[in-house]
């Protein structure tokens, strides 16, 4: 297998159409939104079948392929109960077009099926607050299948793990996090061309880190914003499909 990259990508343009519903109470809020996004000049990872010094080998890299649509709801819920625990609910539901498409790459011909679906994903974060200064948290991620270039990623989901005890007037933190606790964070996908079909499955070990935080001076840590991707996922073999919602930092 060779890959290589593409100097000529161009930038994905998207414009999103959103129309959103919020209701709070002491304890409890509700967050209701729809959107439309289509997408041109979509970047995506495409392979093709080739000669290289008079062998059969496959090459893969990145090409701006054609246009998506996605359409869909998404539903998030903040719960706080007993004055412990807090629970975000989110729920993304939608509906995925991705235009077929033709080019010819050093003199070979590529191409891609126009396919779709209707896919959803599920994230839930619990956290915890109990004495001694001792939190847990815990995060569930799932997507479903869903449609690539060139093929399709099979259904994933995962579960996070952590733990975090301050001392000495919250100087010090240790977080310890375990992620993947059932080892089900695999990256399965399958594609296929005229003259190819291919399965490949990328997976790590659960992972486990210690972490002891001193925290001195006058220094406030700013939040930090995170987009998520709700376009039914980009074609990379080894992305993840949450951010580790169980580590503590």
């Amino acid at each position: 297998m060779i890959e290589f990259g593409n100097p000529e990508l161009t930038p994905e343009y998207t414009n999103a159409f959103s129309l959103n519903f919020l209701k709070t109470w002491p304890e409890h809020t509700v967050s209701i939104g729809t959107y439309y996004r289509p997408t041109t000049d979509v970047m995506q990872r495409i392979r093709y079948q080739g000669l290289y010094e008079g062998q059969n080998v496959m090459y893969m890299t990145n090409l701006n392929v054609a246009r998506s649509q996605s359409a869909g709801a998404e539903l998030i819920v903040k719960d706080k109960l007993w004055r412990i625990l807090d629970l975000t609910t989110t729920l993304n539901a939608y509906y995925y077009h991705l235009d077929g498409f033709e080019t010819v790459i050093e003199n070979q011909r590529v191409t891609g099926e126009a396919d779709e679906n209707f896919a959803w994903d599920a994230r839930l974060l619990a956290s915890v607050i109990l004495p001694y200064d001792i939190s847990l948290q815990a995060t569930g991620n799932y997507r479903s299948r869903s449609v690539i270039t060139q093929g399709y990623r099979k259904a994933n989901g995962s579960l996070d793990l952590g733990l975090r005890k301050s001392f000495l007037n919250k100087t010090f933190a240790l977080s310890i996090n375990w992620r993947d606790v059932f080892n089900s964070r695999h990256w399965e996908n399958y594609t296929e061309g005229p003259t190819f079909w291919r399965h490949q499955r990328n997976f790590r070990d659960p992972r486990i880190n210690v972490q002891l935080t001193w925290n001195f001076g006058n220094m406030k840590k700013k939040p930090t914003r995170r987009d998520d991707d709700q376009q039914g996922g980009t074609d990379d073999d080894q992305q993840g499909y949450g951010s580790g919602g169980g580590d503590f930092e």
